[in-house]
């Protein structure tokens, strides 16, 4: 009988013994936070505070813009964006500076984490180049991204990269590193959370929590056993 009291108590750590859905850590990663009218864009200075959760990095006195998916300034041309609304043009309406982004998140040292964001690019025309590259720093290293697929209409895809954290706080930052002739590098959707599978093995918290109740679950099994009775002569 304990075989079984046990077996019933150990279940939902067996079934938790996965991760559950991991939090996005960053603070308005769809850049969704912001109002602006249908097919409206909005110049963003480098240094201030006009993207919530973000701080625009660059060349000062130049621009990065906010743009709604319904711009129609280019005809012939469509924006959609990856996810809600609105993305980020880095090259800004006409500046076309190496600005970005930047964000720091709390991290745990020694766990791995999934870094990921969409890169669109439009090409043709007066004012679009072949490509939209960016640079990217993430957690103390240095790395490119770049969406080379050509058409009127803004195709989006994903860049990603997987890290062990090396400290409480981890920054990442995205720039713009398209030649200044090229008008359009569009981000959204910026993602950075708990990887599925951690290093040694070690369950992300909560499935330490679920772990917690499951071993809280036996001792309360084996506690309501009754105690074995004594045989009489």
């Amino acid at each position: 009988m304990i075989r079984s009291i046990v077996s019933a108590a150990v279940a939902p750590m067996v079934l938790y013994a996965a991760p559950a859905f991991a939090q996005n850590l960053v603070t308005n990663g769809s850049f969704e936070a912001n109002t602006l009218a249908p097919g409206a864009y909005r110049d963003m200075l480098v240094g201030g505070s006009d993207l919530p959760g973000w701080t625009i990095i660059g060349v000062a006195g130049t621009h990065i813009s906010q743009v709604d998916q319904a711009y129609a300034g280019n005809p012939g041309y469509t924006f959609p964006a990856q996810d809600g609304k609105l993305w980020i043009d880095l090259a800004g309406y006409s500046d076309n500076a190496a600005d970005g982004i930047q964000q720091t998140v709390a991290t745990t040292i020694g766990a791995s984490y999934d870094f990921s964001f969409w890169l669109g690019n439009v090409t043709g025309g007066q004012y679009f180049g072949t490509q939209s590259l960016v640079n990217v720093v993430l957690n103390g290293s240095s790395f490119s991204c770049v969406n080379t697929v050509q058409t009127f209409t803004t195709t989006w895809q994903q860049c990603s990269r997987s890290f062990v954290a090396t400290s409480n706080l981890t920054t990442f930052s995205i720039s713009n590193g398209d030649p200044t002739s090229d008008y359009s590098n569009a981000i959204d959707n910026v993602v950075l959370q708990l990887s599925a599978r951690q290093p040694g093995g070690v369950p992300e918290p909560a499935t330490w929590a679920m772990m917690v109740v499951g071993f809280g679950a036996v001792g309360s099994a084996l506690r309501r056993r009754k105690a074995p009775r004594l045989a009489t002569a």
